[in-house]
């Protein structure tokens, strides 16, 4: 734990769901309870939690703002990055990850499974797809490092050398749609491996109407995509 308490930080990106981030929080103490946890809230009134350091962000920056002021807090060598409708298990072996990372130092990144609930589903990552890019990746998808497969992509939830995140950051112009943005990016420059053992459980709130209302608006950052990625460029 001494380890993991000196080394890691866990950064969490909130919105209008203090309860939800509550339990996050939580569920990570009932395991570590002196892990330094970064959360950030851009709600209309933000909530101070007393178990992790809060900060707070203009209404409805978006996601990509808020974890970039999390990423400038993170003074450990590495982070835990996690939606803030997680929770914690048992299963949720921080410790195995570390030590694949330090084991294996062309590792950037391990994500883990995150099983959404009620039904216990999961996304296979393995087929998941990118934006289109030319970047090519440093060892093809399907490769093993230390006994883990290489992905292009993983879930939000994963831990991370915080010096290569911060060689990516997220577009602080996608307040929604981050994810594929962020590992296209990444592709080429960083290695991203998937562990399945290191779980998580996903409870969404799809009955919040304010906060699903929110969580729908898109448009912005759709368009935003279809310019970075799918405009036919003429010389």
């Amino acid at each position: 734990q001494d380890f993991i308490n000196l080394n890691l930080t866990a950064i969490i990106k909130t919105f209008e769901r203090p309860a939800i981030v509550a339990r996050l929080i939580k569920s990570i103490r009932l395991q570590y309870p002196h892990l330094k946890i970064i959360v950030v809230d851009d709600s209309r009134t933000p909530v101070q939690h007393n178990n992790a350091i809060t900060i707070q962000m203009p209404y409805d920056i978006g996601v990509s703002a808020g974890r970039n002021q999390a990423l400038m807090q993170v003074s450990t060598k590495y982070l835990m990055l996690f939606d803030d409708d997680f929770i914690f298990t048992r299963h949720t072996h921080v410790q195995a990850v570390l030590e694949s990372i330090e084991n294996h130092h062309e590792i950037d990144i391990v994500g883990g499974e995150v099983i959404n609930l009620p039904f216990y589903r999961k996304t296979d990552y393995a087929h998941e797809t990118l934006h289109p890019t030319d970047n090519i990746s440093k060892l093809p998808a399907g490769s093993i490092i230390g006994g883990l497969p290489v992905f292009d992509k993983v879930p939000n939830f994963y831990i991370a050398k915080t010096s290569s995140i911060n060689k990516i950051k997220w577009d602080p112009l996608l307040k929604r749609l981050d994810h594929a943005d962020f590992f296209t990016r990444a592709k080429g420059v960083l290695t991203i491996v998937y562990q399945h053992k290191f779980k998580v459980l996903h409870a969404r709130t799809p009955f919040d109407m304010g906060y699903m209302f929110k969580r729908n608006e898109i448009e912005n950052d759709q368009r935003i995509l279809q310019e970075k990625y799918y405009q036919t460029k003429i010389e």
